[in-house]
């Protein structure tokens, strides 16, 4: 029976072999070790990294790697919450960080757990709290611990406690995320962002809520209900609107105004799916949207261009085909830049500059 030695031997074959429970008892134990020890976790990411950074910025295979990593995490988490609930204390909080990638093509995806003591009281008067992050380029899907689903977008973060507390589900979003919420009329599921929160009970809906765009918030409604209620400086709520299914609700923090159009679910979640529909949106919408499907940065040189807006839906599209797509539709044309490299070897994001096209 082989013996594991170090990290180095959890290489990519290993890890797609435990998510397809083909592993050994010695495999498995052997794989979250790893993965739970920070040092071994960082050095198995390091050879995986390296090899994607240097390869295109595509979406491929995203999919499969939310699934890999969401699993090896979730049985970490449950077996370490286990050993907890025996001991029934928790000596002082403590932090993980769990980094893994797959090899070409796939981005890196981040997840972070912690523990500490909270508000919200479990029967040990202990809050365990998972956090879970999906950078640009990439989407998460996982299941919460009532049996709801969630997705996140690229550069998203949700943070929930491991086990809800009796008279509510709530869970905080920095980012992009659809919800598709078991029912439960005893305890309501609350979605909290910078400024508001959306209430519900059973339903489908997506919330985005970026920290780097504080002048907007948006939230869709799939099917059920969901309540929107703003949140005050003394930690109550207000409500705001009740939402009916299909409509889509754009909150601008500048001007507190709302506006709220219908039939707009299918084009504001479809990106959970791999899926971008553009119908007449402007090209800053557009520029947001390719920025975390693709992570990539996109730089305007001319101000005149985002006079201009678009009806497309890309599914399959590379980034390449994307681009040419965006030059034969409109008078944009554009320029991909060189990768440049950081200080410890790592790539920053690929730029694009997107300028006006000179008239022949």
């Amino acid at each position: 029976m082989k013996q594991y030695k170090n990290y180095k031997e959890c290489d990519n074959n290993l890890i797609r072999k435990y998510y397809q429970n083909k592993c050994s008892s010695e495999e498995r134990r052997f794989v979250e070790q790893c993965f739970v020890d920070v040092k071994c976790a960082r050095g198995i990411t390091d050879g995986a990294k390296q090899e994607w950074e240097t390869t295109s910025t595509e979406g491929d295979n995203k999919g499969l790697l939310s699934n890999i990593l969401y699993k090896i995490h979730y049985n970490i988490r449950l077996e370490e919450f286990r050993k907890l609930k025996e001991r029934r204390w928790i000596t002082k909080a403590k932090s993980a960080f769990i980094r893994i990638s797959a090899a070409v093509l796939i981005p890196l995806t981040f997840f972070t757990v912690w523990l500490w003591q909270g508000q919200n009281k479990l029967s040990d008067n202990r809050l365990v709290f998972t956090e879970i992050h999906a950078p640009y380029g990439s989407r998460v899907s996982f299941d919460l611990p009532d049996g709801s689903s969630v997705w996140l977008n690229g550069g998203s973060t949700l943070k929930f406690p491991i086990e809800f507390a009796n008279n509510e589900r709530k869970v905080i979003l920095n980012g992009e995320g659809y919800f598709d919420v078991i029912r439960n009329s005893k305890k309501a599921f609350i979605v909290s962002t910078k400024n508001y929160q959306v209430r519900a009970l059973g339903t489908s809906f997506n919330v985005m809520t970026y920290s780097d765009l504080d002048s907007f918030e948006e939230v869709t409604l799939k099917s059920g209900k969901v309540r929107i209620e703003r949140i005050n400086q003394d930690g109550t709520s207000t409500k705001i609107m009740d939402l009916k299914p299909g409509q889509h609700t754009h909150m601008d923090n500048i001007s507190n105004s709302i506006k709220i159009t219908d039939n707009e679910a299918v084009k504001y979640t479809s990106w959970k799916d791999g899926k971008l529909i553009f119908r007449n949106d402007p090209l800053e919408r557009v520029i947001m949207n390719l920025e975390k499907y693709f992570n990539i940065e996109i730089k305007v040189e001319d101000e005149q261009l985002f006079k201009y807006h678009f009806h497309a839906t890309i599914e399959e599209e590379t980034l390449f085909e994307t681009l040419r797509l965006l030059k034969l539709s409109s008078a944009i044309d554009y320029k991909i830049l060189a990768r440049e490299k950081n200080n410890d070897g790592s790539y920053k994001k690929r730029k694009i500059i997107l300028f006006q096209k000179t008239k022949q």
